[in-house]
């Protein structure tokens, strides 16, 4: 911790990761003083900017050569994304992805993960040093702008600290600290319950709620960190941080937190974009402005227009017989866990599952989210056949070949060519949609007083944009299951999955499962034969996991004051 809060207090003002907005600034970030920053209100905005950004700690992170942008709050799209640390995916080219799925992290690796300690505490200090120079009598600016910015600046600092909650539970909280090289660094070896850290984060979202306007560009709004509130309180309510206690009023507070942002009139489910609920469902994510359904987004611009893209996706996750790289790869397990048209699971007897035809009649959803063989991706089909499948082993560039038998479709522009290097990267990352707060408040509302209506008028509202059939008759624990996987395949890809399974504590089931791929084989008459395989050996995950470790070295700079969490210890 000591090396590292080193780092922040010589790094504290990089004014060079200024989110999706253009550089304003046509000076070298070393060249400026804290003085020159704070007294020039178009500095001081710029850095405040830059705070819904972070900078690039390890390999394989953006904001590196190629023209990326750095990475926002969580993944995004950025290579492996957290659907390949999870039960949604396999990551073509590894990038520390297998350690995890197989049940490897250790306080010293465990992936890009590894840097979320760093790099939230590193932003945390940011912001605690704007708010001691804007929150002043002697600040640049209006009262109105301060305002903003301070609601922009504790909304920051929750979404950073409810990063570290959701990954490591327990952690140290700075308070309006400015930590340097003099300080007594004693209080950021004490880690707070989840509980206090959960009450501290509810708290700066209140702030921010009452500061900030319902629009905002960009940046964030009274709604964005309303959003974030019934994320933040969805988990807390959530088994692995009630300790297994099922806690009512955390369920009812965070069945309220949903409802006030669904009662703001605001959003509305998008299903004007097409005819088709499965075109409509895949014409969201590639739309590249706000509609009615996005609640806080980060946008990116093409290569070709002044460089703000995000890592290349359609190249990422290509496939490999057009020269793409594979990328985030469905497993069976996700595919399997879309039901049939009619809402019947596939494994039920009288659903009309044919395992050798069987991508018909599935979830229009299923169609926008997966790229399967015999599907088509821009001008032709996708072919993961063997023999001779182009898009197989046995096609070009074959280490690139999807190790499940699919490819990601979600988010992919498919009107761009795999050479198009300067117009790849372009969609937009949804933080906070409106499916995800009615899928919210259905759970929540679900646990804390059963299956009532308002649980059936916000799933079923999912559902029938989807084009799926609505849900009815249900017990609580039916509900449960139908709202969990409900959510699967809603989100899949939008990195819930991954923190979902552990905060329902059913991680040592579904993550040791086998990581499923399919294999297809084509016989001389053009026959298809369909089998599972193994897309990852090894898979695995212990009670540990259900946490990430602090870092080593973190451990190690505290003089070991800092607590590592259960499981591993002697560095584990």
């Amino acid at each position: 911790m000591k090396k590292l809060i080193m780092m922040l207090a010589l790094g504290s003002l990089s004014l060079v990761h200024l989110s999706c907005d253009e550089d304003l600034l046509d000076v070298e970030s070393t060249s400026l003083t804290d003085q020159a920053v704070w007294a020039d209100p178009v500095l001081a905005e710029a850095f405040v900017r830059g705070l819904y950004t972070g900078v690039r700690l390890a390999d394989k992170e953006p904001g590196h050569n190629g023209g990326d942008t750095p990475a926002g709050f969580g993944r995004g799209f950025h290579w492996a994304m957290w659907a390949s640390v999870s039960d949604e995916a396999i990551y073509s080219n590894d990038d520390a992805t297998y350690l995890v799925q197989r049940g490897q992290m250790s306080p010293s690796n465990y992936g890009f993960m590894s840097t979320t300690w760093g790099r939230s505490f590193r932003n945390i200090r940011e912001v605690n040093l704007a708010l001691s120079n804007i929150d002043t009598d002697s600040s640049p600016f209006d009262q109105e702008t301060k305002d903003l910015l301070i609601g922009e600046l504790h909304f920051i600092r929750a979404f950073r600290y409810f990063e570290l909650l959701r990954g490591f539970g327990e952690v140290p909280l700075m308070g309006d600290e400015v930590y340097d090289l003099t300080s007594n660094f004693d209080a950021l070896y004490d880690r707070k319950s989840k509980d206090e850290v959960v009450a501290y984060i509810e708290s700066e979202l209140e702030l921010a709620i009452d500061l900030l306007p319902a629009s905002n560009g960009a940046r964030a709004t009274d709604a964005a960190a309303m959003a974030l509130k019934s994320r933040l309180l969805l988990y807390a309510a959530s088994p692995l941080f009630t300790d297994g206690v099922d806690d009512t009023a955390k369920w009812a507070k965070a069945a309220q937190a949903a409802k006030d942002v669904m009662d703001l009139n605001r959003f509305s489910l998008v299903t004007n974009l097409d005819s088709d609920p499965s075109e409509n469902f895949r014409k969201l994510f590639v739309t590249q402005s706000m509609t009615s359904e996005d609640i806080f987004m980060r946008f990116y611009m093409p290569a070709s227009n002044s460089g703000g893209r995000a890592i290349p996706i359609e190249r990422m996750n290509g496939p490999n017989g057009s020269g793409g790289w594979g990328g985030n790869c469905p497993m069976q397990n996700l595919v399997d866990d879309f039901e049939m048209i009619d809402g019947s699971d596939i494994e039920d007897a009288n659903s009309g599952y044919d395992p050798q035809n069987p991508y018909v009649n599935r979830d229009p959803r299923f169609y926008a989210t997966i790229v399967y063989n015999g599907s088509t991706l821009r001008d032709r089909a996708y072919e993961s056949f063997v023999p001779n499948g182009k898009d197989s082993p046995d096609g070009n560039e074959p280490w690139n070949t999807s190790p499940t038998g699919y490819l990601m479709r979600k988010f992919i522009q498919e009107d761009i060519t795999l050479n198009d290097w300067n117009n790849m990267g372009a969609s937009p990352w949804r933080y906070f949609r409106y499916a995800e707060i009615l899928l919210n408040y259905a759970e929540a509302q679900n646990e804390a007083a059963g299956p009532d209506l308002s649980v059936y008028n916000a799933v079923n509202a999912v559902r029938q944009r989807a084009g799926m059939p609505v849900l009815s008759g249900l017990t609580k624990a039916q509900m449960r299951e139908a709202l969990r996987n409900e959510r699967r395949v809603e989100l899949a890809y939008e990195e819930h999955r991954y923190f979902d399974v552990r905060r329902w504590m059913i991680a040592m089931d579904v993550e040791n499962e086998p990581a499923k791929s399919i294999e297809i084989t084509r016989a001389s008459n053009g026959n298809l034969t369909y089998e599972e395989g193994i897309a990852l050996e090894g898979k695995k995950f212990e009670e540990k996991h259900y946490w990430f470790p602090i870092p080593l070295s973190d451990i190690t700079a505290s003089g070991g004051k800092l607590q590592q969490n259960p499981g591993y210890q002697q560095g584990n």
